[in-house]
């Protein structure tokens, strides 16, 4: 979600987090993932697989892995919170890079969520998306979110 997907197709900017919704596994599963991302990583702030699932991302608190000894790039984990992120998992969208499979949420919520973040950075990331997939987007499905997110004026102002 968010920066990396601009960055992702070609946009030039910096970003210091990938942020990653999952969908929320049994606790046993999300044991195995931790165990697995603490081989070259460490959480930032969550000490245990136990901490980070009951007291941080089980009361919508995101947890955030950093290389061990390093803070920037980081990525950020979540568990769905609102139907928003439930739709972005089930419509995400699989890209292949290298031979590894990554999903994004889909454009046409891309677009709409970075005018509603607001920010000059964000601006840009939505041009930049709207114009590299303007021929391909449903335009139903991102005219329905920029009125969910209240940015029509902004998809007005600023893309159209």
């Amino acid at each position: 979600m968010s920066g990396y997907v601009a960055i992702l197709f070609g946009r030039n900017r910096a970003s210091e987090d990938v942020d990653i919704i999952i969908e929320k596994p049994d606790y046993g599963n999300f044991k195995k993932l931790w165990d697995e991302i603490n081989k070259k990583y460490e959480c930032i702030n969550a000490f245990s697989s136990e901490e980070a699932y009951n007291e941080y991302l089980s009361n919508n608190t995101p947890i955030r892995f950093s290389k061990k000894n390093e803070f920037i790039p980081n990525f950020e984990i979540k568990f769905p919170k609102i139907e928003l992120d439930n739709w972005t998992i089930k419509e995400r969208k699989k890209v292949i890079i290298n031979s590894y499979e990554l999903f994004i949420a889909p454009i046409e919520l891309e677009i709409p969520y970075k005018l509603f973040l607001g920010s000059d950075k964000y601006i840009e990331d939505a041009k930049f998306l709207y114009n590299l997939f303007k021929d391909a987007l449903d335009m139903e499905i991102l005219n329905e979110f920029n009125q969910k997110l209240k940015t029509e004026k902004l998809f007005v102002r600023y893309i159209k």
